[in-house]
């Protein structure tokens, strides 16, 4: 017998659809061999992103792996079969964020305004001239004078994670501090972004803590995949229908806001929070603004601030404490300056005090260098640039990577970079480092914009903590401490457990 022929022809089209789609996905594959740029070889199909696509590592220790594969001043790589270009010169990173900067102004992080009405007007996602629009409309909500007034909030949410703590604590001194600090964050972020007590320390289920744990949970497949295709497949988002933030989350805030909104208009309520904010810059808006805060615009950029708040702080906060807990002089160090600075303001932590710990800010930026929670930056030129000190032109589309967890972990800049060292921030030895190889909240017009608030809010989140228990490491404690491959964010990668214990006033 001859067998089924209906057999050897699906072999043939097997045979013939894995090569097309071979040459297809392989055909830009000498792009910049043909531009005598150093590359890394790809693979057919996910070019150098398969632990990526896999969900083994999360975007920034990619490109932080891109960035250690090589001293040159830049390397080429692959995404899928789309060209990009890490570059690791400081020199060249001032151009692409500030001195080239109308080239590089927009993320090359997929903007998909069809399908996703709330996270397209996100101002990280904006591309411009939208995004200088909203930048310049929502800026003077982060001034010194809007954050002191907004600190009140943080410190209220302060005195309830102390009460829950020394609650917990009396019962089992071991803690689990991701848990804790989202609940600190997700109550600060919800009270000066939607007016609102979320009350995540008294209800275990408390809503917007679920939607914060929803939202941004990496655990969940659906949201690893999706958000991390906003930066690395933008055709498999359109081709899905793949939403940065989810339906139900969207649909959660959104209710939350509108609600909180029309209560506070009708009622003519001044809080000073965002939400008042937000209320004024709309009344001020001209007719003929080209960027009107309406309808979701108006909504995405309180669930701007509450998305990028909550996890970023909480997961810096995290990160602190667990340092703090291996290095117990630096820990001690700290909490005699903490003190010593609470004596002349009558024990409270305020914002003026808060100004004057400058080991604390110096342990953050520490923390900050060894876990930036955006480890990388992402640009995609609009026009053809030449490389500054090389032959390269970079066609215009290109996308760009800046890796900040390379920079901040490039022993050249940052001897010893696995060592936590606060002292690296002394102003004599800020001095002493070029410029641009630290960048945890980017740099330039693109730069964060509400770095002041995250940092304001983790600083007193550690003071009080550090204040008031002594930390340590207990035997669920994971060491050395991983990240979560998944997502596009800085995180632990696994329930951080410590030990605290109270201190002696």
């Amino acid at each position: 017998m001859y067998g089924n022929p209906w057999t050897v022809d699906v072999i043939i089209l097997t045979i013939i659809l894995w090569t097309v789609l071979y040459f297809y996905f392989t055909r830009k594959f000498s792009y910049w061999k043909n531009k005598n740029v150093p590359f890394l070889p790809p693979l057919p199909f996910f070019g150098n992103a398969f632990g990526v696509f896999t969900l083994q590592k999360n975007i920034g220790e990619f490109s932080r792996n891109i960035y250690e594969s090589t001293t040159k001043s830049f390397i080429g790589f692959f995404i899928c079969d789309e060209p990009y270009l890490l570059i690791r010169d400081p020199e060249l990173v001032k151009n692409v964020l500030i001195k080239d900067f109308a080239v590089f102004a927009n993320r090359s992080i997929f903007n998909n305004e069809k399908d996703d009405p709330m996270g397209s007007h996100l101002l990280f996602l904006l591309k411009t001239p939208d995004w200088r629009d909203m930048r310049r409309k929502i800026s003077p909500v982060f001034t010194s004078g809007k954050m002191k007034n907004m600190y009140r909030l943080i410190a209220e949410v302060g005195e309830d994670m102390m009460q829950y703590l020394t609650k917990h604590v009396s019962k089992n001194p071991v803690v689990e501090v991701k848990e804790i600090t989202a609940k600190y964050t997700t109550d600060g972020i919800t009270s000066a972004a939607f007016g609102i007590n979320a009350n995540c320390f008294k209800n275990e289920n408390a809503e917007f803590r679920v939607v914060s744990r929803r939202v941004l949970n990496w655990s969940l497949l659906e949201r690893a995949i999706s958000t991390s295709c906003y930066f690395v497949a933008p055709n498999l988002v359109k081709l899905f229908k793949l939403k940065f933030v989810d339906t139900e989350s969207a649909t959660f805030l959104r209710n939350a806001f509108w609600r909180t909104m029309n209560e506070r208009e009708e009622k003519k309520f001044i809080r000073n929070d965002l939400l008042d904010i937000l209320i004024d810059i709309r009344k001020q808006e001209d007719i003929d603004d080209s960027y009107k805060l309406e309808g979701d615009k108006l909504v995405a950029q309180a669930t701007q601030f509450f998305l990028a708040g909550f996890e970023t702080t909480s997961s810096t906060i995290s990160f602190a404490l667990y340092e703090l807990a291996i290095n117990q002089d630096i820990q001690r160090k700290l909490r005699e300056e903490i003190r010593d600075v609470l004596s002349k303001f009558a024990g409270e932590i305020s914002y003026e005090s808060l100004k004057e710990m400058e080991y604390l800010d110096m342990c953050v930026k520490e923390t900050l260098r060894k876990y930036p929670v955006l480890p990388f930056l992402d640009r995609r030129n609009n026009a053809d640039y030449p490389i500054a000190g090389s032959d390269l032109v970079l066609e215009k589309g290109t996308p760009i990577f800046i890796s900040i967890w390379g920079l901040h972990f490039d022993p050249t800049y940052y001897p010893d970079p696995e060592k936590f060292d606060p002292t690296r921030f002394t102003e004599e030895n800020v001095k002493s480092r070029p410029q641009f190889t630290y960048l945890p909240f980017g740099e330039g017009p693109r730069n964060c914009i509400g770095a002041r608030f995250g940092t304001v809010s983790a600083k007193s989140g550690i003071a009080r903590i550090i204040t008031n228990f002594e930390v340590d490491l207990c035997e669920k404690t994971p060491h050395p401490i991983k990240v979560d491959p998944k997502g596009f964010l800085l995180s632990p990668g696994a329930e951080l457990h410590l030990k605290f214990k109270p201190c002696e006033k």
